[in-house]
């Protein structure tokens, strides 16, 4: 895996240099041409000869580095990202295997694995296998496998507006609750010990490289906390509602804010929310996003009236037109999900009480949920 890992990478730099300097000296001869993903193909039959040790390497996942250099050609062409980079050795390491594979009992083959790799899972491949990608995280090894099924999921009837927060993961229209998980701030103390030690060790070192790898596991652990919590609440939403209204928020703004910009990285707001968009997606329910400029927090929910000189300080909104008192986070849900179904024309229904069935499966989940 780790020459597959290696190889790859160097096909993807070595093309990368081929095709920027393609494109410098067409350009400078006035024509202005770059290499397409099938040249590149042709050219790497050539280079395999130049350097034999990649025949080791299963030629779909060599192309597949090519494919993926070509869409980061493409996206920067259309101005949806920067120029491709060089891969390194310290990126996220990892192969595509977009054929040649079988599952055979708990044992994963795939081309130049044909004794297979044992691996574990919680439940039997459903559908059919479309493509799987092997990478790896600090010293583990992950196959993400691709599958099609045609098991439909249960759509929710329920509608619910969320808003996001620090002190409160989230907050529901209907009332539900999620404490925020706060990963980094629960290890920061290890962390910090553990990056001391490192800053002492000597550059080169076999303990300083022994000591990167214990940096890295804490790391490890934090990523691996915040998206399996993530994936528990995201998973609990989908199942429950069928129209989900959320707030577009401006994360890069606010995390300019120095007084807040460590818990705020450290929910993983964007994290959640591509995971609430596509397991919604399967369900063929809807999720309406509202612009980050709407008035959520400072609008009341009952009258509209906009307060213009509510204070991040101030957690229970007071309107000072109708006398109307609701906790801030509950009163910005409401809004946000009366402005998300205004936006799309379906209007604004009666209030819904939360689902028990929600709640209880968040804290089955070991999440600390309340109902406000």
């Amino acid at each position: 895996m780790e020459r597959h890992f290696g190889a790859c990478r160097f096909v993807y730099n070595h093309f990368l240099e081929v095709r920027t300097k393609y494109y410098a000296e067409s350009k400078a001869q006035g024509k202005a041409q770059g290499l397409n993903y099938f040249k590149t193909c042709k050219m790497l039959t050539e280079l395999k000869k130049e350097y034999p040790w990649l025949y080791e390497i299963s030629n779909p996942s060599l192309q597949q580095s090519l494919r993926k250099l070509d869409n980061a050609f493409t996206a920067f062409f259309r101005k949806n990202n920067d120029y491709p980079n060089f891969r390194s050795r310290k990126d996220n390491q990892y192969f595509i295997v977009p054929s040649g594979f079988r599952v055979d009992g708990n044992k994963l083959i795939i081309p130049k694995f044909m004794e297979g790799m044992e691996y574990r899972d919680k439940k039997a491949i459903p559908g059919k296998i479309k493509q799987i990608v092997v990478s790896r995280d600090v010293s583990r090894y992950y196959a993400s496998i691709q599958y099609e099924t045609e098991e439909e999921l249960p759509k929710g009837n329920a509608v619910i507006g969320i808003d996001m927060g620090i002190r409160a993961f989230l907050t529901a229209s209907d009332g539900l609750q999620v404490e925020p998980l706060n990963a980094l701030r629960k290890a920061e103390k290890k962390l910090k010990r553990e990056q001391g030690r490192l800053s002492r060790r000597k550059k080169g070192s076999e303990n300083r490289k022994k000591q990167i790898v214990k940096v890295q596991k804490i790391h490890q652990r934090i990523r691996d906390a915040r998206t399996d919590f993530n994936h528990k609440v995201s998973t609990a939403i989908a199942k429950h509602y069928g129209t989900v209204v959320i707030e577009d928020l401006n994360v890069s703004g606010m995390v300019k804010n120095h007084h807040l910009s460590k818990s705020i990285n450290d929910q993983g707001w964007h994290q959640f929310k591509t995971m609430l968009g596509y397991k919604l997606g399967w369900r063929k329910a809807d999720l309406i996003t509202i612009g980050r400029f709407d008035p959520s927090s400072k609008m009341c929910s009952k009258c509209g009236n906009i307060k213009h000189d509510l204070k991040l300080s101030d957690r229970i909104y007071h309107c000072d037109a109708c006398g109307f008192k609701m906790d801030r986070d509950l009163n910005a849900a409401k809004n946000i999900r009366n402005m998300g179904l205004i936006k799309v024309g379906k209007g604004i229904p009666e209030f819904t009480p939360v689902e028990s069935a929600t709640a209880a499966e968040l804290s089955k989940g070991g999440l600390r949920v309340a109902t406000l």
